[in-house]
């Protein structure tokens, strides 16, 4: 972190508890001596400038903040500034993040073409770069496990598959995180993100809770998203499970959500610039793939409810 004039720091947002932020601080950067027993990061309970209310000013999880104000016993301090952005997720709400790991099982609960198509394109949307982790890869064969990885290249992403139980794709999973400065786990409830934190960091002991055998998907148990360091200076976030994001986007802007468009686009475009690669004349897009549908459905979805309310 970097010093700043007038005993002011910079700190990163790790968690938010009710009104209050906890920000992190290079110890180095401190003045005070009475921390010398303590680990290089420090933690800070900090509150906010009011003036960031009148001004609109939102401070997430991963936010990059100026603080001021440090009380050094009490380890507190108020925030009155933001540093600009690099990204922002907004389901859930984490600012700077750089990878997006969307966590799908592959049985219990079974791959849903759908609900995986939703979680990327709620990463497309963000201008954040997605990946696949298939979990739970020690429940099926190993015919059935390429099957899923061909069908996301077919999809154009990538994808790496996962086993708590044989520990199988750790190794490459942890090299992939510490190489990324801020990773967030997202998916479907019970597909084993928090498992996954407590695998990679066993000291967490996060709560963990199985799959409903009568409605077939997992419980929430992450009520808030929070960083965790995992190495190299990077942080990972488990985030809250929710099973069927929204799809927001501007219709025009829809299929550059989708590689399968963006590559064919790239050789050739359409007569006409508005064209949504439905049945438009001279539309040059090949719909012989299979999230066609998907896109021709979500399509709709987004036209529908931008339409005007009619009444009763």
């Amino acid at each position: 972190m970097i010093k700043n004039k007038s005993n002011r720091f910079k700190g990163l947002v790790i968690a938010l508890k009710a009104n209050f932020f906890i920000v992190e601080i290079d110890k180095q950067d401190l003045i005070d001596h009475s921390f010398d027993q303590s680990p290089q990061k420090i933690r800070l309970l900090c509150t906010r400038r009011r003036k960031l209310d009148y001004q609109g000013i939102f401070i997430d999880v991963g936010d990059v903040v100026f603080l001021q104000d440090i009380d050094y016993k009490n380890k507190r301090a108020v925030i009155y500034d933001l540093q600009s952005r690099k990204s922002f997720l907004k389901r859930p709400a984490v600012a700077n993040v750089s990878l997006i790991a969307i966590c799908i099982s592959v049985e219990e609960p079974s791959f849903d073409s759908e609900q995986t198509s939703r979680f990327l394109i709620t990463a497309e949307s963000a201008n954040i770069k997605p990946i696949i982790i298939f979990t739970k890869t020690d429940l099926i064969n190993k015919k059935d496990l390429n099957f899923y990885i061909n069908k996301l290249k077919l999809w154009g992403y990538d994808s790496l598959p996962v086993s708590i139980k044989n520990a199988q794709g750790f190794d490459l999973l942890i090299e992939k995180f510490r190489q990324t400065e801020l990773t967030v786990l997202a998916g479907p409830s019970g597909v084993g993100k928090t498992s996954l934190i407590n695998h990679l960091i066993p000291s967490l002991s996060l709560p963990t809770s199985s799959v409903s055998k009568k409605l077939r998907r997992g419980i929430h148990t992450t009520r808030h998203v929070e960083l965790f360091p995992i190495g190299n200076g990077s942080f990972l976030a488990d985030s809250p499970g929710f099973n069927r994001p929204e799809i927001i986007s501007d219709i025009s802007g829809f299929a550059n959500l989708f590689p399968e468009f963006r590559a064919q686009l790239i050789h050739a475009k359409c007569k006409f610039r508005n064209c949504m690669h439905r049945d438009e004349p001279g539309c040059v897009i090949n719909k012989d793939f299979e999230r066609y549908s998907f896109y021709r459905e979500s399509l709709d979805e987004i036209i529908n409810s931008h339409l005007p309310y009619q009444g009763d």
